[in-house]
């Protein structure tokens, strides 16, 4: 793609470019983060666009009503955090699939969102929290650098605690984990909780960059950040990561969606490249596990 791209516009991979680059993939970054660890337990959550959205417009109203910029954050945070946790318990407690448990809640999470703000959008934020979206360090963006942080906290998580070893082996076999003796409940929990909080994570980026906050924050982020974890090879099945392959993927998704801009293709034409990789890349891991069981076969 960069080759391609490097052809077809001369503008692509100068330096402004590359930094445009990096910023327009921290959002997607923060996000597939946390879908690669709900992805893992082959689960799905399909309320982190709302989540990003209501979270965002919590953090506005803290704000707005002068109780700081780090407690607002906190509160958009923590609210992030509730929506998860409230996925996760439909899921252990009520024996409900995660498909339909977050398609139900992203319905209910965005109605909030239009219902608090009655469909209009909160604006004008302190300088100290638009840096999160505008600021740079040398010439490094803060937003960049937030993603890379959250990136390596959940290669922790995945690689390196109970949690991830739980959440792949439930990924890969419920029954078996169940009777390993793995805390499936709390697992889940867990997972879903954490989806929250990388989606509220990014809605303080786009809050920030935007200076703005609206009910419509978010949507089709389900698709761009199950796309990069899926495009970076865990498995859409469950009982796979990888953090590193979820960074790559965003990046591959960045980089696709910045190089149909310059070469000037419209936006609509764009979802539908994104929508067409997607499918192909379910596909492909759909193949490579087939063959991988033939193997053992």
């Amino acid at each position: 793609m960069i080759g391609l791209f490097k052809v077809l516009s001369p503008y692509f991979l100068t330096s402004v470019n590359i930094i445009n680059i990096l910023i327009q993939s921290a959002v997607p970054i923060i996000a597939a983060s946390g879908m690669t660890l709900v992805i893992a337990t082959a689960g799905i959550d399909l309320s982190i666009g709302s989540i990003l959205a209501l979270s965002s417009i919590i953090m506005a109203w803290g704000m707005k009503s002068h109780i700081g910029v780090f407690q607002s954050i906190s509160l958009g945070v923590a609210a992030g955090a509730a929506m998860g946790a409230l996925n996760g318990i439909g899921i252990a407690r009520l024996g409900v699939s995660p498909f339909i448990i977050t398609l139900g809640t992203a319905g209910i999470y965005r109605a909030l969102a239009l219902i608090f703000t009655e469909a209009r959008p909160i604006y004008g934020f302190p300088i100290a929290f638009r840096l999160f979206g505008i600021g740079e360090i040398g010439r490094v963006p803060l937003s960049v650098m937030g993603s890379l942080m959250v990136v390596s906290g959940m290669y922790f998580i995945l690689m390196w605690t109970k949690l991830g070893t739980h959440a792949r082996a439930i990924g890969s076999n419920l029954e078996g984990a169940y009777r390993m003796g793995v805390p499936i409940d709390r697992t889940f929990i867990s997972v879903y909780t954490i989806s929250g909080v990388t989606a509220s994570l990014a809605g303080v980026i786009v809050t920030a960059r935007l200076n703005t906050a609206e009910a419509i924050a978010g949507l089709g982020m389900e698709l761009e950040a199950i796309a990069a974890v899926v495009m970076g090879g865990t498995s859409f099945f469950g009982g796979e990561a990888s953090i590193a392959g979820t960074l790559l993927g965003a990046f591959i998704i960045g980089t696709l969606g910045n190089g149909l801009t310059i070469i000037n293709v419209p936006s609509y034409y764009q979802q539908l490249v994104i929508g067409l990789v997607f499918i192909i890349a379910v596909l492909a891991d759909r193949i490579r596990r087939e063959r991988k069981l033939n193997i053992y076969h």
